[in-house]
């Protein structure tokens, strides 16, 4: 009985011991190592984690303007005051493209053969279509900006626009991989624009101007259906060998994507022997046309407006030892 008295009091005794000094309990000291492992494992574990999703983010803010940039806008006052706009597409999508603007800048201004008295600035990036296609509109300036473009300049840059719309010139971009630029349009131009789709008449011969007429629709969109309309008025018309049919194309406002457009029609001759025939033939041939439409489709090309007839119609053909030119309409581009 004495001996486990004496056991129990030992027992509370250490019992005391260990609560008046907590650090000398072997039990708490394990405890102690265990609390201090785990904190330290518990650091480690944040420190990893925060290095990791610093990593991450880093990761997504780098990747993502790349992949989310779908366009690029300038100044809205540049494209509001520029007087000269064009535009083109590349089969590239706009985040490549935006980051080589300047040095399209630079092509565009090089092929186009400009002098140092103007510049080039991209309007707009915009994606085209599917992903991996950019339409760049750009604008001609001067330089400087309170000046304007000189009238030989204009000139010069309507003859460069005029023949890549129509494809017999390229815009050449030396940026490795962009490819060949595609779908250039005129998008305004001061004192308008005129395109001549066709081959031009032949140099030697006459080239008279029948009529002209007013339809509702673009000069881009009649570009795309020349075959259609060039056997079109062969037919009607019913030309023979030596008579060839020729358009010109006119937008006031200089575009070739918005209408309306003053189309004029034209026939060269590379003989005289029968003109005055062919020519009242002609007359009776348009005459009979007008109230269908000139044989156009309404739906494609729009209600033929505002017709009017060349002088030559009414027989007023010029002698033969003059230069043929349809006075009073102004002179063909081919042929000035």
């Amino acid at each position: 009985m004495k001996k486990h008295s004496k056991e129990n009091a030992l027992a509370l005794q250490q019992e005391t011991l260990d609560l008046e000094n907590p650090e000398s309990s072997p039990r708490s000291s394990g405890r102690s190592c265990s609390s201090a492992f785990s904190r330290l494992v518990g650091l480690r574990c944040l420190i990893v984690l925060v290095l990791s999703c610093a990593i991450l983010l880093s990761a997504i803010f780098w990747l993502f303007p790349r992949r989310s940039v779908s366009e690029f806008k300038a100044d809205g006052t540049v494209k509001l005051n520029a007087s000269v706009q064009a535009s083109f597409r590349l089969q590239k999508p706009v985040s490549e493209v935006v980051r080589h603007k300047g040095k399209i800048e630079h092509d565009i201004l090089r092929s186009i053969g400009l002098s140092n008295n103007s510049k080039v600035t991209v309007l707009s990036l915009n994606q085209s279509g599917a992903s991996n296609y950019t339409d760049v509109e750009f604008a001609v300036l001067p330089v400087p900006p309170d000046h304007e473009i000189r009238k030989h300049s204009l000139s010069l840059l309507r003859s460069s626009f005029v023949k890549l719309f129509a494809k017999r010139s390229k815009l050449k971009l030396t940026t490795s991989g962009f490819g060949k630029p595609t779908s250039f349009q005129v998008l305004k131009f001061p004192g308008g624009i005129t395109v001549d789709p066709l081959e031009p008449a032949p140099v030697s011969g006459v080239a008279l101007v029948l009529f002209s007429v007013t339809i509702k629709t673009s000069i881009s969109k009649v570009q795309d259906r020349l075959d259609q309309l060039n056997g079109l008025f062969e037919h009607m018309l019913s030309l023979e060998p030596y008579e060839s049919v020729h358009f010109q194309l006119t937008n006031k406002q200089g575009s070739t994507i918005s209408p309306p457009l003053t189309f004029q029609v034209y026939v060269a001759f590379t003989m005289r022997k029968y003109l005055h025939q062919r020519l009242n033939h002609f007359t009776q041939i348009i005459q009979t046309s007008r109230a269908k439409n000139l044989g156009l489709d309404e739906a494609v090309f729009g209600e033929v407006k505002d017709i009017t007839f060349s002088t030559y119609l009414d027989g007023k053909v010029p002698d033969s030892d003059l230069e043929l030119s349809p006075a009073p309409t102004p002179c063909l581009s081919s042929l000035c």
